[in-house]
């Protein structure tokens, strides 16, 4: 049981270090969490495992064991006193409040009943001494603070791919300083610490902490292992999306992307055009000289917002016609349909308004497009689009019947510049860019099914309240309809 004491303080320590390299200022009061927590398995570490070991040898001197006692009496201090006024923070500065000053004036608030209990506990009892029902109250507070600021952060968080971080972090967190306030703050009555000593007065509860919070401290490796806390990752064999994501502000090689999808476009239209003028169809060419026009205004609205793209998307949200969005985005890519002899079917089984950034969100449907087409025949294929309603999401599916994705691929697929295409003019920006489009809408991206050489389905998801249906207009089936391209 004392080796187990050691090994929950110097866990919890580690992690606390480790959120404060990863992210010093964003991860602060979850490391002062760990760090503050685990100060009172030291207390106990000192008592019930390194003294036994070191007093029979005759080592010490009665200056440095005195020394040693008074920092875990200090220990102990710690952990009654500004553990629970830590594990209020971590909530707090986590994202339940946006505002700096608003924050920082809550801090100021929750520290000074913190040091004011203290203060009264030094001018009342010895300070070896802990009567835990003169604070149990404030830590309740504390702890209860805590708990509702991590669940508000968790609410608050607009972006899926966080939200998911910050529900584990409530989790976790929650759980542990529900625990500690069981089995300590009201567990224990009091607490008399000698040299080398101590008077315990409690229910037996605290015997239990060693196997809970060692489980905890498991529950934080293992995501901070597969999936990524607050920034932390552990790097088991690469990390590979979070650190990688960071390389998309490399603003050139995006808007090569995006230039390189549109003159493919233009080169077909302008190879049409030719044709159209030698064969005498003047009305034909003025046509497609229409489509360029239509080309190059995009293309130029990408540039003008080429900095969203590159470094942080910044969405301009409004209603727009699902209908609407769809029939943009497959004028704009039908010269690389046509090119291709590629069939589209849209069906949209539940059609209606998305309160989205149409720029964006066109972009990001060109590329699966796009994706689409170089994944098929030359000789053609079918691309299918659907909309519809799945449990909370309103999902915009791109399918296709090309090549599919190897399972090898599928881990690293949205690492930007990462590419299983062997032309070298494509760079893997596609969906690293659409995955963070989505994230910004707080949806997500998701392959559905891929299989090599049926195809791979795509699921852009939106939160269900970003869709509102039109009125019902008649009985009959969904509205589809088939394009030859």
């Amino acid at each position: 049981m004392e080796a187990l004491y050691v090994l929950m303080f110097a866990s919890m320590w580690t992690m606390g270090v480790v959120f404060l390299i990863y992210g010093f200022k964003k991860n602060f009061w979850i490391a002062m969490t760990l760090l503050t927590g685990g100060t009172a398995s030291f207390a106990f570490s000192i008592h019930l495992a390194f003294m036994p070991l070191l007093l029979p040898l005759d080592v010490l001197t009665p200056f440095w064991s005195g020394l040693i006692y008074q920092v875990s009496v200090v220990a102990m201090s710690v952990y009654f006193y500004a553990f629970p006024f830590a594990a209020g923070m971590g909530g707090l500065w986590l994202g339940a409040v946006r505002s700096l000053p608003v924050k920082v004036l809550i801090t100021a608030v929750m520290a000074t009943p913190s040091v004011w209990l203290f203060v009264s506990h030094l001018q009342q009892d010895p300070w070896n001494s802990f009567t835990v029902g003169d604070f149990r109250w404030w830590s309740g507070f504390c702890f209860l603070f805590g708990g509702v600021m991590y669940a508000i952060a968790f609410i608050r968080e607009p972006d899926s791919y966080l939200k998911r971080g910050k529900r584990r972090v409530a989790a976790l967190f929650s759980t542990g300083t529900l625990w500690a306030f069981v089995s300590d703050f009201v567990g224990f009555r009091t607490l008399v610490m000698g040299e080398w000593s101590f008077e315990l007065e409690s229910n037996g509860t605290w015997q239990l902490n060693a196997i809970v919070i060692l489980a905890l401290v498991a529950g934080i490796i293992y995501s901070a292992a597969k999936y990524g806390i607050l920034g932390v990752k552990v790097k088991l064999e690469k990390e590979r999306l979070d650190s990688s994501m960071r390389a998309l502000t490399m603003g050139v090689s995006i808007l090569n992307h995006s230039i390189k999808n549109e003159i493919q476009k233009i080169n077909y239209l302008t190879e049409k055009t030719q044709g159209y003028i030698q064969s005498g169809q003047l009305e034909k060419s003025q046509q497609t000289i229409e489509q360029v026009h239509a080309v190059t205004a995009h293309l130029l609205s990408m540039v003008g917002r080429i900095k969203d793209k590159a470094d942080d998307i910044v969405l301009k949200e409004e209603a727009v016609s699902v209908d609407g969005l769809l029939a943009a985005v497959l004028k704009s890519m039908m010269p690389i349909l046509e090119s291709r002899a590629v069939k589209v079917e849209l069906k949209q089984e539940d059609g209606g308004e998305l309160v989205c950034d149409a720029m964006h969100m066109a972009e990001t449907l060109s590329n699966l497009v796009h994706n689409a087409v170089d994944a098929m025949e030359e000789t053609g294929g079918l691309l299918r689009i659907r909309s519809f309603k799945f449990k909370k999401h309103y999902v915009l599916e791109v399918k296709d019947n090309g090549s599919g994705i190897p399972k090898e691929h599928l881990a690293r697929i949205f690492e930007p510049f990462y590419t299983t295409k062997k032309n070298t003019a494509n760079h893997g920006l596609g969906l690293s860019y659409c995955v963070s489009v989505m994230r910004k809408h707080g949806g997500d991206l998701r392959i559905e099914e891929s299989e090599a050489g049926k195809g791979t389905a795509i699921w852009l998801m939106f939160p269900v309240k970003r869709y509102t249906a039109m009125p019902a207009t008649g009985v009959g089936q969904p509205a589809a309809s088939v394009l030859h391209a």
